[in-house]
């Protein structure tokens, strides 16, 4: 694996990315080393946030406000290709970031990358980006059960790229077992918004969808557990199924 690719790298990436030109660039760089690299799960997530803020940028640029759905919707449709998210579903491997300094063994510590010192402490740990420091870059797994699609179960997968928070980014991934036209060990996929509503336990649904080809996507919301646990409801054809969702340790 590159040596590019390191936590803190991670990290800056996720705060770059949103940076209009400077983003677009840097997402293009990051999936030309992760193709040298042959880091197929960060490559296609780089040409998929290239061409995402590729998007923003022609809108950003040209004022133009109509055309931005038909846009994201194409975005979509080509950026969630069902190689990509049978990539993207695999179990993730992150490189460790090197510390030079004694840690202790039973406290949490949270690497952020900032110009200078304590620059984003109220950001990062008050606020609505409080979930930040608790779910960024963690992964998610459970078992999807459907009587029609996954009979038996089928692993589905949680991806929480940049934190728990309102406008989050996160993405679904999982296969049926067979597919409405019978074809067997289909790809399917949602990204979506988190939108977190208060009270306790914190529940969350989704402010905005995508499905691959631009369709709407399954719904999910449910409530957080703890850090490690998430328990999550989408419906199919009507057909409410609760997923728990477990996370994978070192994530």
């Amino acid at each position: 694996m590159s040596e590019w690719f390191t936590q803190l790298e991670e990290v800056a990436y996720s705060v770059v990315e949103y940076i209009p030109l400077v983003g677009t660039v840097y997402s293009l760089k990051r999936a030309t080393i992760a193709y040298n690299a042959r880091d197929w799960t960060r490559h296609w997530q780089s040409v998929g946030n290239f061409l995402e803020s590729s998007v923003r940028d022609v809108v950003l640029l040209s004022e133009l406000a109509e055309p931005v759905e038909v846009a994201l919707i194409h975005t979509m449709a080509e950026s969630f290709t069902d190689k990509m998210i049978e990539l993207y579903h695999h179990e993730p491997k992150k490189p460790e970031v090197q510390i030079t300094q004694k840690l202790e063994k039973q406290s949490g510590h949270v690497l952020i990358a900032e110009s200078s010192k304590g620059k984003f402490v109220s950001q990062v740990f008050g606020g609505k980006a409080k979930g930040v420091h608790h779910f960024h870059g963690a992964v998610f797994t459970g078992t999807l059960t459907n009587y029609d699609y996954a009979p038996v179960g089928e692993k589905i997968r949680l991806d929480i790229p940049h934190g728990l928070y309102d406008g989050a980014r996160v993405t679904f991934t999982w296969k049926w077992t067979r597919n409405y036209q019978g074809k067997p060990n289909v790809p399917e996929a949602t990204y979506g918004r988190i939108k977190l509503n208060a009270g306790t336990p914190t529940r969350f649904g989704l402010s905005s969808r995508k499905g691959p080809a631009g369709w709407e996507g399954y719904d999910f919301w449910g409530h957080v557990n703890s850090k490690d646990q998430i328990i999550a409801t989408t419906r199919i054809d009507g057909t409410e199924s609760q997923i728990v969702f477990n996370r994978l340790a070192g994530t």
